[in-house]
């Protein structure tokens, strides 16, 4: 239920190690990886997001502090490429950076207009989930 609204919702296992998603008539085909607290979905259309998982009994769960201010890493993995430099101007919705995680290149996008502060990984690195990659000040 969403809004008061019946959502038909259902899953089934692709060859490839995908899932496909089918949500009210609408199908997505997604990669999926799980941690303790969160699964991640990727897809070649809209890259690679969270989902983090809410305790139904302990409410909504928290805010993050500082979302906005860090670009963080939705999955362990190497970056292909850095758009950006320190002290740069961005916009929100700007291509920042691509990694790449079990061979699927995922351009991670500004998610505000922004100062990058700083670019904590470089060109062939490697990095962990949840990895702070990219930190934001404010234009």
């Amino acid at each position: 239920m969403r809004d008061g609204r019946r959502i038909d919702a259902r899953a089934e296992g692709l060859p490839d190690g995908r899932q496909r998603f089918h949500i009210d008539g609408q199908e997505h085909a997604v990669w999926v990886a799980c941690s303790e607290k969160s699964a991640f979905l990727h897809s070649n259309l809209s890259g690679a997001i969270e989902i983090e998982t809410v305790d139904a009994a302990g409410g909504a769960g928290q805010a993050r502090t500082g979302a906005s201010d860090t670009l963080v890493a939705p999955m362990p993995g190497t970056v292909i490429a850095v758009q950006v430099c320190e002290g740069d101007m961005v916009n929100a919705g700007q291509p920042l950076m691509v990694i790449e995680s079990m061979k699927l290149e995922t351009t991670l996008f500004a998610p505000r207009e922004a100062r990058i502060q700083a670019v904590h990984f470089g060109v062939g690195a490697t990095f962990g989930l949840k990895a702070i990659l990219l930190t934001l000040a404010d234009a």
